[in-house]
C-alpha cells in the first residue's frame, strides 16, 4: 500500500509520517519548495517536491497512491483571506480531483473542531452546527468541508473528515512552547476562571485517529470528532505544564468578556492599520483557552475503534522535555553565532 501524506514537515504530518515508518511503511510525501527536510532526509520516505495547488505536480506525486493523509493547510487566525481559501478549498479541491483520476481508494481530509466554533459553550459531537467564526481560518475550514461534502455527494468521492481538538506535543511551537515560556517567565494569564474544559489531544494521538479513518471500512463519507475525552480544564492543562517545569502555575486572571472586547478591539485596529503581523491578544485564543468546549466521540470510538493512549500528564511530559531540549540547543545555537 502507498501513501501519500502532506503537510508532512507541520506538527500532525511530521508525527503521522513517523508512526508510518515505524509500522514499516515507506510514505510518500508531498514537500512545497522552501519546505525543510526537518529530519525527514534521513527517514524512510518517498520525498515529492509539489504544490496542492498544482495539478501537474500532483499527478505525479499521486501516481500509485491507495492512500491520501492530508495534512497541509494555511493554519491561523491571520491573514489574507485569498491565501486561506487558494490552498484550504481551491488546493483541495484539486488534491480530491488528482486523487479521483488516480484511483485512490481512500482520502481523508484534516479539518479541526473548529468548524463547531471556537466555544460550543458545552458539549458537542459531529452532529453539532456548522457555524464560521469571524477568522479567515475558520471561513476556509467550514468552506472545505463543505466542499468535500459536494464531492461525496455527487462524486462518491472516498473521502473521511477528522476533525481534531487542539493538538499539542513535541513541535509544537505555535501554543505549548509559547505557554510554557509565559508561565516560566510568570507571564501567563487565565481567561476566566480557568474551571471550562479544553478540548485537547496528544499529537500521536491524532496521528493514529488517522491512520484508522485511512483503513476503517465505515469511515468513507463519515466526519470524526478526535480529542481525548479526558475532561481537562484550562486550569489542569496550565498547572500540569507549570508542575512539569517546576514553576508556579499562574494565579492571574482576566475576565472571559474582557478578553473577548480586548481581542476585538486588537483585531479592528490591526486591520485599519493593515498590519501583516496577527495581533498580541485574538478572540480565536481567547475562545480556544477561555471556551467550554468538551466533546463526545462516541462515533470515533465505535466506528474506528479510536482510543486516546495518552493521558494529560505523560502528554506534557513528553511536551515539556521536547521544550527544554529545543531551548538549550537554541542556546547553544545563539552562543555559537
Amino acid at each position: 500500500m502507498t501513501v501519500l501524506v502532506t503537510g508532512a514537515t507541520g506538527l500532525l504530518g511530521s508525527h503521522l509520517t513517523e508512526l508510518l515508518v515505524a509500522q514499516g511503511e515507506r510514505p510518500r510525501v508531498l514537500l512545497q519548495s522552501g519546505d525543510s527536510l526537518n529530519g525527514l532526509g534521513e527517514a524512510n520516505v518517498d520525498v515529492h517536491w509539489g504544490d496542492v495547488r498544482d495539478r501537474e505536480s500532483l499527478e505525479t506525486a499521486m501516481s500509485g497512491v491507495d492512500r491520501v493523509l492530508h495534512c497541509a493547510a494555511r493554519t491561523g487566525p491571520w491573514g489574507p483571506d485569498a491565501e486561506f481559501q487558494r490552498t484550504n478549498v481551491l488546493g483541495l479541491k484539486t488534491l480530491v480531483e488528482v486523487a479521483l483520476a488516480a484511483g485512490v481508494q481512500r482520502f481523508v481530509h484534516v479539518s479541526s473542531i473548529t468548524v463547531h466554533g471556537n466555544d460550543v459553550g458545552g458539549t458537542a459531537d459531529e452532529t453539532a452546527p456548522i457555524r464560521v467564526e469571524a477568522n479567515p481560518y475558520s471561513r476556509s475550514k467550514v468552506a472545505g468541508e463543505r466542499l468535500l461534502a459536494g464531492m461525496i455527494r455527487d462524486r462518491r468521492a472516498p473521502v473521511t473528515i477528522v476533525r481534531p481538538g487542539w493538538i499539542y506535543g513535541p513541535r509544537d511551537s505555535a501554543s505549548f512552547a509559547r505557554f510554557a515560556g509565559m508561565i516560566q517567565r510568570g507571564r501567563m494569564v487565565m481567561v476566566g476562571p480557568g474551571t471550562n474544559h479544553v478540548p485537547l489531544i496528544y499529537v500521536r494521538d491524532a496521528a493514529q485517529g488517522v491512520l484508522l479513518a485511512a483503513e476503517a471500512p465505515r469511515a468513507a463519507g463519515r466526519t470524526y470528532v478526535l480529542v481525548n475525552d479526558q475532561p481537562v480544564t484550562q486550569r489542569d492543562y496550565l498547572s500540569a505544564i507549570a508542575a512539569e517545569l517546576d514553576a508556579a502555575p499562574p494565579k492571574r486572571h482576566l475576565p472571559y468578556s474582557l478578553s473577548l472586547m480586548l481581542g476585538t478591539v486588537a483585531e479592528t485596529g490591526a486591520r485599519l492599520a493593515s498590519r501583516q503581523q496577527p495581533p498580541p491578544i485574538m478572540r480565536f485564543g481567547v475562545q480556544l483557552l477561555g471556551g467550554e468546549n468538551r466533546f463526545v466521540i462516541t462515533r470515533a470510538r465505535q466506528e474506528l475503534g479510536f482510543t486516546p493512549q495518552i493521558s494529560l500528564a505523560e502528554g506534557v511530559m513528553h511536551s515539556v522535555e521536547w521544550y527544554r531540549t529545543t531551548r538549550s540547543a537554541n542556546a547553544t545555537h545563539d552562543r555559537a553565532r
